[in-house]
């Protein structure tokens, strides 16, 4: 996809990329090839490729919501996908960016440096163990972080009530909706939009899932990571 296309894709859905915006996702992309070849970023590592793959899908969910003055946490954001991402995008929305990987910061600063964002936070250490995060963030995104329950779980307690969580999935995460009831109940949240969509190119389909947290978490909740993975909700 070039970025030609992918402008064309936003207007066409109401969102206004800004010529000045572009520009900073040109740059976003460029420093990503040029890190990836130092450390391990991500596979998809030819521009076009990180265009649609990358910067349009997390642009997906935006069809839909409004990320417009908003405090958004992004779980196990790696490269910044989506919350670097929506950053750029999204100059009123608050981003902390968390990951247990230290090493990824080193560039996720570079990326706020070079493009001059100032609606940045990062934190390092395991999602799980952010007590101090708790019912704080407005929006929480996840892309590529586990399953759905799981998401679920570590997720939803760092919302305020009435809070949105989005799960970004690919067709499989039809599966894993079907298995997130009894981790739904137990973080008192719902599911409130299912959004299907598909990549331009090779038509892989994705999915979102929209789920509000309805009621303040429990203190027992999140469960050390050990006991999520062995004992999935």
């Amino acid at each position: 996809m070039t970025y030609e296309e992918l402008h064309k894709l936003c207007w066409d859905s109401d969102i206004v990329i800004s010529v000045e915006t572009m520009a900073k996702l040109r740059d976003y992309a460029h420093l990503l090839m040029k890190w990836n070849k130092k450390m391990n970023l991500t596979a998809i590592d030819q521009e076009e490729d990180i265009v649609e793959k990358h910067f349009y899908d997390c642009i997906i969910p935006a069809k839909v919501f409004d990320f417009h003055d908003k405090t958004l946490v992004d779980l196990g954001t790696g490269a910044g996908f989506p919350g670097m991402l929506l950053a750029v995008l999204y100059p009123t929305l608050q981003v902390t960016l968390i990951d247990a990987t230290a090493k990824k910061f080193e560039f996720l600063k570079d990326v706020k440096e070079q493009l001059s964002l100032t609606n940045v936070k990062f934190v390092v250490g395991r999602v799980e163990e952010q007590s101090a995060l708790r019912e704080t963030f407005d929006v929480c995104t996840a892309r590529g972080f586990g399953s759905l329950s799981e998401i679920i779980e570590v997720g939803v307690p760092l919302l305020k009530v009435g809070g949105t969580l989005i799960a970004m999935k690919s067709s499989k995460g039809v599966e894993e909706v079907l298995n997130s009831n009894k981790a739904l109940q137990q973080l008192e949240s719902k599911i409130t939009n299912q959004q299907r969509d598909t990549l331009p190119s090779n038509h892989d389909i994705r999915l979102n899932i929209f789920i509000t947290k309805c009621q303040k978490t429990t203190p027992k909740y999140p469960r050390k990571w050990a006991e999520i993975v062995a004992k999935p909700l």
